[in-house]
């Protein structure tokens, strides 16, 4: 399973398939229903997933609440088959840790390789994480973060790598930010800082004032540098109508609009304009045309006038001579400002971060901006929780509530962007009404009743990750996501060594 998480949804569903049939294949079925019972985490997730198909019910849609009821088997297979299983070994539970970290160096090493070495200027950023989405990688590399430190800490079996434990705890963090995904990011950080807060909360920590100090000063430093990202965005050239130049060395008549908003790098988009000298010019060097598409099927035109427009470039003929090989082959291929050729520069994340909810708040389409896009999904998914908050629309039906939404827009967003939620928890409250809704913070949360190991930095550190990763993903929506989750869930809640049994190697 931890090998499968990395790398293939196909071994992550054959692990599984194999964790069940070993579950069966035990017995003991007494002893573990006993188990189920007194322990009702197991249960209350287990319900989460009879939820489902009892919401089928109210549901039109029957392929896709069947199509999300196959995604939701972990549900009821992983905190079973992990759950109520006879506790791992010590030694055992090591070396699923030891296992995650390898496989987790490896992905990073290979996403390394393909995107450093072997991808070309302007290439996605998402390359680095070849084998799943960039966003679910950065979650579990989270996970590995605090296994490696647990390791450098708790281990039985290898003292003498303690410091190699911590060596690649660090590289895990680079990784974590070389993938740029910033909800990962975000909740790694609020992880991080909640366990170092409550670690140096501990009347036993030598310099608990120094790390509560440190983490305010990341906060504020953190604060600081974004506010100085939006005042550099904002500090725009003003132009006066009255005495910008009103012809292009060309000849041709320049238009302005000097009441649109939108910016690159300082600079207004729609000045200085000419459309005619610029279509000639762009269709003399270049085999797409001006009025088609570029290769990432936007219109070509849009990308030329952002492209010179970034680099402070008249969009004329003398703009478009001014333009590198290295700018034309950007601009076909979809890249509107020279900035984005930096992929690599996690300033020129934020500054496309800014960007967007610049153009939102404008009232643009944010279609194929992650950030904006978002906004409008939680703004669309809770106009349907409020239409039908008492029950929701049933498992089947969320899709088909979304693309009704859509419809109804000033804008026309393509089909591909008819997306959902990308926030877990309002995904089930449009999904089941209010009290789905409270059943599912009640399931979440119900894992502390089982101690000592909820109160393991260990469970409290993956925990929040997965708490805090859903505020801007359905998480529980992908096979990777939902089995991710729940297996690290159930397995720092029932298999973690406790204090006594770590003890005993000693």
């Amino acid at each position: 399973m931890v090998i499968g998480m990395q790398f293939s949804h196909f071994l992550v569903s054959l692990s599984m398939m194999l964790m069940s049939a070993n579950y069966l294949a035990e017995g003991k079925y007494i002893t573990k229903s006993k188990f189920v019972w007194q322990h009702y985490t197991i249960l209350l997730f287990v319900g989460f997933f009879v939820l489902h198909i009892i919401g089928l019910g109210w549901s039109t849609d029957l392929d896709f609440g069947n199509h999300d009821i196959q995604i939701k088997l972990p549900l009821f297979a992983l905190p079973m088959a992990i759950g109520s299983s006879m506790k791992l070994p010590a030694k055992r539970f090591e070396w699923i840790l030891l296992i995650f970290l390898a496989t987790s160096f490896m992905s990073s090493v290979i996403g390394s390789i393909i995107y450093f070495f072997l991808s070309k200027p302007g290439d996605d950023y998402r390359l680095m994480s070849p084998f799943m989405s960039h966003i679910r990688l950065s979650l579990m590399m989270g996970i590995a973060v605090f296994s490696s430190l647990y390791l450098s800490r708790n281990t039985i079996q290898w003292q003498r790598l303690k410091g190699w434990f911590i060596g690649i705890g660090f590289w895990f963090i680079i990784y974590l930010f070389m993938l740029r995904a910033m909800s990962g990011i975000v909740a790694v950080l609020a992880a991080g800082f909640i366990l170092i807060w409550m670690i140096s909360s501990e009347r036993k920590m030598k310099h608990q004032l120094t790390a509560k100090w440190f983490l305010l000063g990341s906060v504020l430093l953190s604060l600081f540098y974004l506010t100085w990202q939006v005042n550099t965005f904002y500090d725009i050239e003003e132009l006066d109508p009255n005495t910008v130049a009103k012809f292009s060395a060309g000849g041709e008549e320049y238009a302005f609009d000097f009441h649109s908003p939108k910016v690159e790098n300082g600079q207004y988009t729609y000045v200085y304009l000419a459309p005619k000298e610029l279509k000639k010019a762009w269709n003399s060097i270049s085999d797409l045309d001006f009025d088609g598409h570029d290769l990432a099927g936007q219109d070509l035109r849009f990308t030329l006038i952002r492209y010179l427009t970034s680099k402070n470039l008249r969009k004329d003929a003398e703009g478009v001579k001014a333009l590198t090989h290295q700018d034309i082959w950007a601009i076909e291929k979809g890249i509107a400002n020279y900035r984005f050729l930096d992929g690599k520069n996690i300033n020129t994340l934020v500054y496309r971060y800014i960007w967007e909810i610049h153009n939102y708040r404008a009232g643009f389409n944010p279609q194929g901006n992650s950030l904006a896009q978002r906004f409008l999904f939680w703004k669309l998914g809770f106009e349907i929780f409020t239409e039908n908050w008492i029950y929701g629309v049933g498992t089947g039906d969320v899709q088909l509530a979304f693309d009704a939404q859509y419809d109804s827009l000033p804008f026309q967003m393509q089909e591909k962007y008819h997306l959902r939620a990308h926030n877990q928890y309002l995904t089930v409250a449009i999904t089941f009404g209010l009290f789905g809704f409270l059943y599912f913070i009640w399931m979440l949360f119900s894992g502390f009743s089982i101690r000592p190991n909820s109160e393991s930095y260990l469970f409290i550190g993956a925990f929040i990750i997965m708490l805090v990763s859903m505020l801007d993903e359905d998480t529980f929506e992908t096979q990777f996501g939902i089995t991710y989750a729940l297996f690290f869930y159930f397995l720092f809640l029932f298999h973690q060594p406790t204090k006594a049994e770590l003890e005993a190697f000693k």
